[in-house]
C-alpha cells in the first residue's frame, strides 16, 4: 500500500525525518547474505522473522529469533548473517531521549544490573507485537514523514516504560547509561577517528587535563581506560569477523609492529591473534559468546 504524498512532499518529509533524530525502517536479509555496518546513533533492532546471527564487540554469532530485541550503542561495528533469510525492524533513536515525559535514562542508573558484559536483549511482549503490526504497513508503504516517525518512536519508548520492569530496562539500556550531553554525543560519534587520548583532546579543542576531567565526569572512568576497552572490542571483532591480515589490523589500530600488536592481544585478549581467529583460545569464551 503506497501513500499519496507527491514527490516534492516526500522530499520534505525525508528532511523532517532526518532532523527529527528518529528513524524507523525494515531491513531484509536474503538467505546466506552478510550485512556489515557501523552504528551511527543508538539503534534498537527487533527481529521480525527468521533467525539472525550477529557479531559485535566481544559478542560472536549471537543467534536472534523472531521477537528478540537488541540495543546497539553508537559507534558499534556489527556483522549480521541470516542462513535462511530474515527481516529486522530498526529504530534509530536520537540523543538525550526520554522513556516518557517524567522518566529519563538517568533514573535507571540507580538500578542494579547483573551480567553487565552480556548483550542488551529483551523479548517483544504482546503489547509491542500489536504496536509493530500497526506500524509495518505504513513503513512498507514508504511513509517517510518525520513527524510520524517521531510519534511512533516516542510511542515505542513509552510502551517500554509501561510494560517492562526497571530492572529489564536498566539491563537493556546499560550500554548507553552515561551522562547524556553534547560532549558524550561527540565522544560516541568520533572515538573511531582517533588512536590516543591526546588526539581526542585536540579534536575537541580542549587541553588534555580538562578533557580527561570532562570525560571521567560523563563516563565514570578515565578516557584512557575507556578507549582501551573500545580498542580491545574492535580488535577482537576485526580478528573474528573479517579476513584482514593481522598486519593490516595492527596498522589500522596504530601499532608500530606486528609483534607489538601480538603482545597487546596476548595481554588483553588472552592469546595471539592467530589462535583467537582459529578459535583455539578458550580464555574469554564465557564472556564473549554471551
Amino acid at each position: 500500500m503506497n501513500n499519496t504524498l507527491k514527490k516534492t512532499e516526500e522530499r520534505i518529509c525525508l528532511n523532517e525525518k532526518q532532523e527529527s533524530g528518529f528513524f524507523l525502517e525494515v531491513k531484509r536479509l536474503p538467505s546466506a547474505t552478510e550485512w556489515t555496518d557501523t552504528v551511527q546513533g543508538t539503534e534498537v533492532m527487533i527481529i521480525l522473522d527468521g533467525s539472525i546471527y550477529i557479531s559485535f564487540d566481544f559478542t560472536l554469532n549471537k543467534e536472534l529469533h523472531a521477537d528478540d530485541m537488541i540495543l546497539l550503542a553508537p559507534g558499534t561495528h556489527i556483522k549480521a548473517e541470516s542462513p535462511n533469510g530474515g527481516s529486522i525492524l530498526v529504530l534509530q533513536i536520537r540523543e538525550n531521549f526520554r522513556l516518557c515525559s517524567c522518566f529519563s535514562l538517568n533514573q535507571l542508573k540507580a538500578v542494579t544490573v547483573e551480567d553487565e558484559g552480556k548483550p542488551a536483549l529483551l523479548t517483544v511482549k504482546p503489547v509491542l507485537q500489536t504496536y509493530i503490526q500497526g506500524l509495518l504497513p505504513h513503513l512498507q508503504g514508504s511513509l517517510l514523514c518525520g513527524e510520524y516517525m517521531k510519534l511512533k518512536a516516542e510511542e515505542f519508548l513509552l510502551l517500554l516504560r509501561a510494560y517492562y520492569t526497571k530492572e529489564e530496562l536498566a539491563a537493556f539500556f546499560y550500554p548507553i547509561l552515561h551522562e547524556s550531553s553534547s560532549f558524550t554525543e561527540f565522544i560516541l560519534q568520533n572515538y573511531r577517528k582517533v588512536k590516543k587520548v591526546n588526539e581526542f583532546a585536540q579534536l575537541y579543542a580542549c587541553s588534555l587535563s580538562n578533557f580527561d576531567k570532562k570525560f571521567k565526569k560523563a563516563f565514570g572512568i578515565s578516557a584512557y581506560k575507556w578507549m582501551k576497552g573500545k580498542k580491545m572490542e574492535l580488535i577482537y571483532h576485526e580478528i573474528n569477523t573479517t579476513n584482514k591480515p593481522f598486519g593490516q589490523i595492527a596498522e589500522e589500530q596504530g601499532f608500530l609492529s606486528l609483534s607489538q600488536f601480538t603482545d597487546f592481544c596476548k595481554k588483553n585478549l588472552g592469546d595471539s591473534p592467530g589462535k583467537i581467529r582459529r578459535g583455539i583460545s578458550q580464555s574469554m569464551n564465557g564472556e564473549i559468546d554471551g
